[in-house]
């Protein structure tokens, strides 16, 4: 017998009483989907509660009692909890839903809705950038087709996904587009067509801006270029231009763009690298003023004391200009490459990992550290776990895992972990063995609060009425699997992950479903 706060529930929640029951009698089953015995975490914060759901078509139908009800698929969450999907606030699988539209390990860390297109984004293209991406492109790509974002958000929707995707506009692609790799500020007339180029990629559906201030050409950008770009955007998301010695100027760079720009502020991966290590309450601090100053600015992070990324993030700018190509060609010269190795030095090397390794000659060095590698040439990583978690909890940081679904060819090289067990990551270990916070808090953090940040109405809750996108797991057994050294690893204890109201997942089998769809800014 359910106990009478669910049976009250039931009556104030529930769409329809009991309408499976009614349509049962026509030949009709009352949901498409219907969960029964688990506990829902509605992604607002609130205490769990026992409840059925109901999903008929895209949308959640129902919720209360449904033990009466009929469904084409029931899924019993006994010993289960039932949320929102979890919404990833930095994820890179542009690249491989071109290849594997299924993307299974974000599937498997129950992501529903990924953004992405982090200071570069796949559109706008200039003519010179799709050459260079058709060149350079994994195997299984489709042709290079496209020029504007809006036009690569059409070859994601002909091609198909199992999650929901939204696009920033990257300010590098502007820039590239209009005056190439070079480390120079746009002219008046320049800047105009960048803004333009913004303008556009926010028509098209972009949610917002982004910037990744530590790589070429967005380290070449200047504070005010970034503002009169941010004005035609709805909010500005940044890597900012520094995350370590420099990493307080960076923010008051942030600070100003917001302000001058009058657009919301979100701070990618927050961290504290460098000379920064252990000071990250007084990042937080910083971060709370400008908060209380009235100015809107939210971080997101990802769960892990490693960072990921090119080589190139510490190559001396004046290096890099004019692009890759050329900086290979100034390595030629003994003198310039000797001015880059003693601008790259990284302490005792034990903070870097080298993964993706295209030289078959030094492949056997994957996976290694640069201190292991220089002792068979004849560790800490760079993060503290105490500075990661105290940014983890604050109540205004959610969660992005800062890596794409590793698929195809992907999985012959490296990865990072967070691109397999972010998610679980936080509702597992941080909530289980960490007691860092309650679940509910944890799936807020991941759903609604999220969900908030890049402006969706409709998703990342429980209620009637929002978008079918709905996970259930066991939090006695969610959690991630993948290693720094054995990453190639799915997360377990999620058993299903619906998306717009279809399974992707069912009873820990992937399904082939596609249902995802391109969530752009004047439809969400």
């Amino acid at each position: 017998m359910r106990p009478l706060f669910t049976l009250l529930l039931a009556l104030t929640c529930t769409a329809e009483p009991t309408p499976g029951t009614r349509n049962s009698a026509l030949g009709t089953p009352g949901y498409d989907v219907r969960i029964i015995n688990g506990d829902v975490i509605d992604g607002t914060g609130r205490a769990r509660f026992r409840a059925d759901v109901g999903i008929r078509g895209d949308k959640i139908a129902a919720i209360g009692d449904l033990s009466h009800a009929t469904a084409t698929t029931t899924i019993d969450a006994r010993n289960q909890v039932v949320t929102p999907g979890f919404i990833d606030l930095l994820g890179h699988s542009e690249s491989s839903v071109l290849i594997d539209p299924n993307l299974e390990g974000k599937v498997r860390q129950g992501v529903t809705t990924e953004l992405t297109g982090e200071g570069h984004s796949p559109g706008p293209l200039s003519e010179a950038m799709a050459a260079e991406m058709e060149r350079t492109k994994p195997p299984g790509w489709p042709p290079v087709s496209w020029r504007t974002l809006g036009e690569f958000m059409k070859v994601i929707e002909k091609r198909g996904s199992a999650i929901n995707f939204a696009f920033f506009i990257g300010a590098a692609n502007p820039r590239e587009i209009v005056i190439g790799t070079v480390n120079r500020a746009p002219t008046p007339d320049e800047l105009k067509r960048m803004e333009a180029i913004v303008d556009q990629a926010m028509r098209e559906g972009a949610i917002g801006m982004s910037t990744a201030l530590i790589y070429p050409p967005g380290n070449f950008a200047t504070t005010e270029e970034l503002i009169a770009l941010a004005k035609h955007s709805s909010s500005y998301w940044t890597h900012l231009r520094s995350e370590s010695s420099g990493e307080m100027p960076a923010f008051d760079e942030a600070f100003r763009i917001g302000r001058e720009a009058h657009v919301p502020i979100n701070t990618f991966h927050i961290k504290a690298g460098g000379p920064m290590r252990g000071h990250m309450p007084e990042i937080i601090a910083k971060i709370e003023a400008a908060q209380k100053s009235g100015l809107d600015i939210k971080s997101n992070i990802y769960p892990y004391t490693a960072t990921a990324t090119d080589l190139t993030s510490i190559v001396p700018s004046w290096a890099l200009e004019g692009g890759y190509l050329q900086f290979v060609a100034r390595l030629k010269d003994p003198a310039i490459r000797a001015r880059v190795a003693q601008a790259m030095r990284v302490g005792d090397g034990s903070t870097i990992m080298l993964r993706q390794i295209p030289s078959p000659t030094l492949k056997q060095f994957e996976r290694e550290r640069l201190n292991q590698i220089a002792a068979e040439m004849h560790t800490y990583f760079g993060l503290s776990e105490e500075d990661m978690q105290y940014a983890l909890k604050q109540p205004w940081v959610s969660v992005g895992s800062d890596s794409g679904a590793v698929v195809g060819v992907m999985r012959e090289a490296g990865a990072h972990p967070r691109a397999y067990g972010t998610f679980p990551r936080v509702a597992g270990h941080y909530v289980r063995d960490v007691h860092l916070f309650t679940l509910e808090e944890a799936v807020r953090k991941m759903t609604s609060q999220a969900a908030s940040r890049a402006g969706f109405k409709d998703r990342g809750v429980i209620r009637v009425g929002a978008q079918g996108d709905v996970i259930v797991f066991n939090p006695a057994t969610i959690r991630d699997t993948s290693t720094y050294e054995d990453p190639h690893h799915f997360a377990v204890g999620i058993s299903n992950v619906i998306v717009n109201g279809a399974l992707v997942l069912h009873d820990n089998k992937m399904t082939g479903a596609l249902p995802g769809r391109v969530l752009r800014a004047n439809h969400r």
